[in-house]
């Protein structure tokens, strides 16, 4: 016997497979900042170039992994609001117009996000 879960349901397990990935770039994210604030310590220390330079290169890295976060974060809040308008759909066909809407909507946003 299939059993049949809530919309709720679904919704909840999407965003808790979403977690790992937004908790691991906010980890890539610090990782990148403290790495890249030591190597430029270092550098100004040592007056070692090299060192400046992948301190740079460390910090900037900063921005991909926060901007990776951003999008898993704002996909997750996306996903949350399906929740209200999937419980109140009437039949499959709303609900898939509906779906159909929002998915347009977020490529959009990721297409203008980069």
């Amino acid at each position: 016997m299939v059993s049949v879960r809530t919309a709720k349901e679904l919704i909840d397990e999407a965003i808790s497979e979403n977690r790992f990935a937004e908790r691991l770039m906010y980890c890539f994210a610090i990782v990148f900042v403290v790495s890249g604030v030591v190597m430029l310590g270092v550098a100004a220390y040592t007056g070692n170039l090299l060192s400046a330079f992948t301190g740079t290169v460390s910090s900037g890295l900063f921005w991909p992994a926060m901007t990776s976060a951003r999008r898993t974060r704002k996909e997750n809040i996306a996903i949350r609001l399906l929740e209200a308008p999937l419980s109140r759909a009437d039949t499959a066909k709303d609900a898939a117009v509906m779906l159909r809407q929002l998915v347009d909507e977020l490529l959009r946003d990721t297409n203008r996000d980069g």
